[in-house]
């Protein structure tokens, strides 16, 4: 019985998903030729900006999980649009380097749409959930949501 399972899988036990992925992808997700806010990256700034890529590449990827169009994609480029996504939010740049576009396979032009819509549901929720809990938003961030709902409306720059 057991054989006719493993027949009716193709052998293939588990798939990789996202999660997967981006433990490969963080090993090549900051380098000492990035800037952070204009600064370049010291060694001593290393270890504290790769604990937050670790926690917005987790956060990103919780956000993929709740969005049924993320589930339409490989989880290779998700993973990489989370990468992507993350070094903008941090203020990382450029947002894709040529090691990230070698470690993942895939181009700035891949991963840009959609890291661009991991983002845009980001301001979602956060617009949703400032609104629930009475918040008020600076009206930067505000423009920032109001023109979000369009995923070319902000530009990860590479």
């Amino acid at each position: 019985m057991e054989l006719l399972l493993l027949e009716f899988f193709c052998w293939n036990l588990i798939l990789p998903t996202s999660a997967h992925y981006i433990e490969y992808y963080k090993l090549a997700a900051l380098s000492r030729d990035d800037n952070l806010n204009g600064e370049k990256v010291t060694h001593h700034m290393e270890n504290k900006i790769m604990k937050y890529i670790a926690k917005y590449c987790k956060y990103f990827l919780d956000i993929s999980l709740q969005d049924f169009a993320f589930s339409q994609l490989a989880p290779s480029l998700v993973a990489a649009a989370a990468i992507a996504a993350s070094r903008h939010s941090l203020g990382l740049m450029p947002s894709w380097t040529a090691q990230l576009a070698e470690c993942t396979g895939f181009t700035v032009a891949q991963v840009q749409p959609v890291a661009l819509a991991l983002i845009s549901v980001y301001y979602h929720y956060r617009a949703r959930d400032a609104e629930c809990e009475n918040v008020e938003i600076p009206s930067e961030m505000m423009s920032k949501i109001q023109t979000s709902s369009s995923v070319e409306a902000e530009p990860v720059t590479v």
